[in-house]
């Protein structure tokens, strides 16, 4: 039984540490009331298919020497980040396509679009073996299944 749970246990946080990797948290923006503006735009790629398409959770960067802030894409692959005025080089990476800079100026108050179309680099993304997946939620099933069978005869 308590091998049962610990199978259970780590299936769960592999599969948390997974999403975890993908689903990071930004860097904290500076407080508006110090004087900058928005960075803000969508990001959007060809697909296997040669579709125009957003790109979810997309990696930008705008940096400038002294400061570095990093959004990240919404489900329509859009962004935005507050940052103090200045130019900076904001650059989109996402694992499959070629990665794309350009330079933005920001001033007091401003909104500054930076819209980005990627390319495919055509390059495979490093994943891991899609039969651990598989065999991770197989494993995971499995043991649910044994723990509910082996309840339900105790009742």
């Amino acid at each position: 039984m308590k091998l049962v749970c610990y199978v259970l246990m780590a299936a769960g946080m592999i599969a948390l540490a997974l999403l975890g990797a993908r689903l990071a948290i930004a860097q904290s923006q500076l407080n508006p009331s110090y004087g900058g503006g928005l960075i803000r735009g969508q990001v959007l790629g060809f697909d296997m298919y040669d579709q125009l398409q957003p790109i979810e959770w997309a990696t930008v960067t705008a940096t400038n020497g002294q400061y570095k802030f990093v959004a990240y894409t919404g489900s329509s692959g859009y962004y935005e980040m507050y940052v103090p005025t200045g130019t900076y080089n904001v650059t989109v990476i996402e694992p499959g396509y070629t990665a794309y800079s350009n330079t933005v100026a920001v001033s007091d108050g401003s909104s500054t679009p930076s819209n980005f179309t990627l390319e495919q680099s055509h390059v495979p993304v490093p994943e891991f073996p899609t039969g651990m997946a598989s065999t991770i939620a197989i494993v995971a099933i499995t043991a649910a299944l044994t723990v509910m069978k082996h309840r339900k005869r105790k009742r």
